[in-house]
């Protein structure tokens, strides 16, 4: 592991060129480009890419249902994409710019050709599937996705006849080893949507939550989380018991302790141990950190000290086999993180969780990745659920200048919909206290005090030079920390999103096999957990370093936001209004540079701090406004709201956050739905969403289409009437729902009125209670000669509840013809099936039509399909 004093895992750096948001509808570009990681062209202007000749296609047999991408003339209207559906087509994934990925026949293709709207027909090529990161020098380990709707099992047997050896397969993703003919030969596979290089997961707390992120105040004004109960996986929790976590978190606070130990393959063999802590003692630390209550003298006390625990323990000791061990030796590692995440973060919202803290990832240096699409799946189809993830610990300064190197953010952390968190350095005025009374140890040397290390003294070769080579490892709070992964994203996003201290992080230390108080080793490895950074202050509390910690204290600052949004609003806070609410109130630091002097070389936005340092007693002393809108708004819809500034020359502060429709790991550009944020002044001044210089919005600027945070923070504020307003540029899955959170603003209710605009929106506009979409399709079949298919629909409405009574009717096609429906039971599920198909057909698909209840709307662009075998809409049922 590469940092072990660390702990494992950090975050992201940011150099922001001004960029903006248009106020009012903006127009399309010209000759819209089609944006692959492999290839970005303009099909309209007559570009085409260069491929290599062994990754193309030059297209499918007349019935053969194949992959096209559908480029549309413009921003997505609903009704281009209901009559390409309607020609036969299958909407996949979106593709930037205003195009899909899709899948039909060339029938299907020459007709979707002529439909209004649509600009552009190409063949979705071999190419496109492969990561540009590929590692291709001999054999190498690949995860491979098969693309929603397809049969795993043919898609597995294809791979494997290319000579690969397909070492597992887990739901719809495959785990093989592969040469580079044979990566290639992966990639001509029909089925196949997309082949990354494999990368294990690894791990990535008091004084620095308390003092320097607020939470003390937050939590002396009864903002303790009681309310919320918090998820952390991670590596084990102590003694693998809710008696036995830690004597910070009493076992009536511990929801349920899950074992994930994973499953042995040829790659590994799994020794299961269960829940316990033994090797690190890396996630008894950052649960303490989350909600500990904290040691007779506060030490050790985490964000959220009232809050309720669900684990999910991962770690085991793998013994590593065949290719696997050539690459990795066998020790302790996360084997029970699963390829796909969905299940994993619905255990802990079945069982109550609101967040979801995760201190691991892989080193993708700022890729979007499965795990990244994935995790944003589960935000769009659960909207409270807010899901936070350490940024990485692979900040270096490769060209020796100083300065720590851009682009080293890890996956799942380049996720949209997360919370990325960065580490600033920690300052606990001195009290570095160690225990005196350890022998193996230089702590009685040393006064009883830890030694605050510098960065270049710790990791020589990463940080070789000043200044942040020669900076001590904490003391300064308006510093960054070196090791912490900077940003951007690949695609331009802001990472991280916001830092906390992630330095000398005093936090709980595991019961087990630790050294000065325990006599015996671990007996699977012969040592003993580890230590920490420095030495222990006693056998209760350790510190530890990395953005391991960070994480967990925002974590526990979320559950502190929802339980403030819970108590003080009665409201049930979106993910999108917590994560507005932190950045909103977030502090710029002033040495991201670590050159000693507080003059905020990097002013917000940037690829250090994201948009600034967490401070919770601001974001829960009552002054914000806010709105957490569920219906959302679609291409060329809007809503505007009013606020009144009655203080001359205040900062006037606007974050808008939408929790976005999830990517593809294809696309080079990984926004979907693009909103822009528009604030007009009482004298007519527009402000454009992240037009930023000197860390404040400037006017101009042109419109963001990258990032779902946008912010307008103004100065100086004027007195009288200030609109913000929120416009759908481009909004291809949708109607998208968003949050926005206002600082500065007085006189006006807490969600205010919205005010006319010129801009349509949907009429009527729905209510979150009365809009509906499907929430789930699955399929099953049966019969030998002739047989039946089964589709079984759920819906919900846009807070995820069943709806009842509603009546969803479509179509059999590609195999099948005929219409049918079905209504609803009360878990919001109907059978729509089948019979008589002839043994001769492969497989059958059907399409959903529509979905009717009185007093509610249906909208088929917020269909989804949380396992990935559908589109939410279109579903195809293999032969038994």
């Amino acid at each position: 592991m590469r940092r072990i004093v660390v702990a494992l895992l950090a975050a992201v750096l940011f150099a922001l060129p001004l960029f903006g948001n248009g106020a009012g509808l903006a127009a399309p570009p010209e000759n819209p480009s089609i944006r692959l990681k492999t290839a970005t062209f303009r099909p309209s202007a007559g570009e085409r890419p260069s491929l290599p000749p062994g990754l193309t296609i030059a297209g499918y047999a007349q019935n053969q249902r194949g992959y096209y991408i559908v480029q549309f003339a413009g921003p997505v209207e609903e009704e281009w994409k209901a009559q390409l559906a309607a020609a036969g087509a299958e909407l996949l994934d979106y593709i930037p710019d205003f195009a899909f990925k899709v899948r039909m026949n060339p029938a299907q293709a020459r007709r979707a050709e002529s439909l209004p709207g649509v600009a552009w027909v190409g063949l979705f090529q071999p190419a496109y599937k492969l990561s540009p990161n590929l590692v291709r020098d001999g054999v190498h380990l690949y995860r491979v996705r098969v693309e929603r709707g397809a049969d795993g099992g043919l898609t597995r047997a294809a791979i494997a006849a290319t000579g690969t050896e397909v070492l597992r397969h887990e739901g719809n993703v495959l785990l093989v080893a592969a040469d580079s003919a044979q990566v290639e030969a992966i990639a001509q596979v029909l089925d196949v949507a997309w082949v990354e290089n494999f990368m294990l997961p690894q791990k990535h707390n008091e004084y620095g939550a308390g003092a320097i992120i607020g939470a003390g105040t937050a939590n002396t004004n009864g903002y303790n989380g009681s309310t919320q109960t918090v998820a952390v996986a991670d590596t084990g929790l102590g003694g693998g018991s809710a008696a036995t976590a830690h004597s910070d978190i009493p076992g009536s606070r511990v929801v349920s302790v899950h074992n994930w130990p994973g499953t042995n393959d040829t790659c590994w063999s799994i020794t299961d141990d269960g829940a316990i802590d033994v090797d690190s003692g890396h996630g008894t630390h950052v649960a303490v950190s989350v909600l500990g209550d904290g040691g007779a003298s506060g030490e050790g006390i985490g964000t959220a000290p009232a809050a309720r625990l669900v684990f999910q323990s991962t770690e085991n000791w793998a013994t590593m086999k065949g290719l696997c061990a050539a690459s990795y030796p066998s020790g302790y590692y996360l084997t029970g993180i699963p390829s796909d995440l969905r299940p994993f973060y619905q255990q802990a919202y079945d069982a109550g969780a609101r967040i979801h803290s995760n201190s691991w990832g892989s080193d993708a240096a700022g890729d979007y990745t499965l795990d990244s699409a994935n995790t944003d799946t589960f935000v769009w189809t659960h909207r409270d659920m807010v899901i936070t993830f350490s940024a990485g610990n692979a900040g270096i300064d490769a060209n020796r200048d100083g300065v720590v190197d851009n682009d080293s953010t890890g996956s799942p952390a380049t996720a949209k919909n997360v919370i990325t968190v960065g580490a600033s350095e920690n300052d606990r005025q001195g009290n570095w206290h160690c225990d005196a009374g350890l022998s193996h140890t230089a702590c009685a040397s040393q006064g009883g005090q830890n030694d605050l290390f510098t960065y270049g003294t710790a990791w020589p070769d990463d940080f070789p030079v000043g200044p942040v080579g020669t900076d001590p490892s904490a003391g300064n709070a308006q510093q960054m920390a070196a090791f912490s992964s900077r940003g951007p994203a690949d695609d331009g996003r802001i990472k991280p999103d916001i830092v906390a201290p992630g330095t000398w992080i005093l936090s709980g230390y595991s019961d087990l096999y630790q050294e000065g108080y325990d006599s015996s080793t671990n007996p699977r490895n012969n040592t003993f957990q580890y230590d920490g950074w420095g030495f222990p202050l006693n056998r209760y509390y350790k510190y530890m370093g990395g953005t391991s910690m960070s994480n967990p204290i925002v974590a526990g600052g979320a559950a502190v936001m929802r339980d403030y949004y819970q108590k003080a609003h009665s409201a049930n806070a979106s993910a999108a209004l917590v994560k507005a609410s932190l950045i909103n109130s977030a502090v710029d630091l002033l040495d991201e540079n670590n050159d000693g002097a507080n003059d905020n070389d990097f002013p917000v936005p940037n690829n250090h701090e994201g948009w600034g340092r967490v401070d919770l007693a601001s974001a829960t002393d009552g002054s914000s406004r806010f709105v957490d809108n569920g219906s959302g708004v679609s291409t060329n819809g809007s809503a505007s709201y009013q606020y009144t500034v009655g203080t001359n020359g205040t900062p006037f502060k606007v974050t808008l956050v939408w929790s976005d429709y999830a990517s593809t790991e294809a696309a080079a550009k990984n926004l979907v739905n693009d909103l822009d944020l528009t604030v007009t002044a009482p004298n007519g001044t527009v402000y454009r969403g992240n037009v930023f210089a000197g860390g404040w919005t400037q006017t101009g600027g042109t419109a963001d289409r990258v990032n779902n945070v946008e912010n307008v923070f103004v100065q100086s504020a004027g007195t009288g009437t200030w609109t913000v307003r929120v416009s759908g540029y481009n909004v291809p899955s949708g109607p998208q729902p968003f949050a926005l959170v206002v600082d500065g603003a007085s006189g006006v209710s807490t969600e205010p009125t919205p005010v006319p605009t010129n801009t349509p929106v949907p009429s009527p506009t729905p209510t979150t209670s009365t809009v509906m979409h499907v929430g789930d399709i699955d399929a099953s079949a049966s019969g030998g000669g002739n047989w039946t298919a089964n589709v079984i629909i759920t819906v919900h409405d846009a807070n995820h509840t069943p709806v009842a009574n509603a009546t969803v009717s479509g179509s059999w096609s590609n195999g099948a013809t005929g219409t049918a429906s079905c209504i609803t039971n009360s878990s919001g599920q109907c059978t729509i099936g089948k019979s008589g198909i002839a043994k001769r057909t492969t497989s059958v698909t059907f399409t959903v039509g529509n979905v009717s209840r009185s007093s509610y709307t249906y909208s088929s662009g917020a269909n989804h399909d949380p396992d990935g075998s559908s589109n939410g809409t279109t579903i195809i049922v293999a032969k038994p």
